[in-house]
């Protein structure tokens, strides 16, 4: 399984009305959550040995009307992050937003993931 495959395994739950890959489809009911990946580096050593190793970033942006209930899904994403078996995580980063025109609160997580990839 791909790691992608993976993450919506993992986080796909936590978000009922919908998990996408960069952008949400038009119309989707708030709240929902959109990913993307940053960047994705394998594990490589100077005396070029391999571990099978990569490390990557995906961003989770999550979207919605109330702060408070956005607030929950942050923190069930986070947990769900923490328990996964399939992969290690850690959230490196949190930040806030506001999509204007939708009217729609945002907080956007920067999760660093390592995991095997044999």
């Amino acid at each position: 399984m791909s790691l992608e495959a993976d993450l919506k395994t993992t986080l796909r739950p936590v978000f009922a009305n919908g998990f996408f890959p960069m952008v949400a489809p038009a119309k989707t009911v708030a709240p929902y959550a959109v990913y993307q990946l940053i960047s994705g580096v394998p594990e490589n050593s100077i005396d070029g040995a391999t571990p099978n190793l990569t490390n990557a970033h995906y961003q989770v942006n999550i979207f919605g009307r109330d702060v408070d209930a956005l607030i929950d899904l942050v923190q069930d994403a986070k947990d769900a992050m923490l328990a996964a078996s399939l992969f290690k995580s850690v959230c490196i980063n949190e930040m806030d937003s506001f999509e204007d025109p939708a009217l729609l609160y945002g907080k956007q997580l920067e999760f660093s993931i390592w995991y095997d990839t044999n």
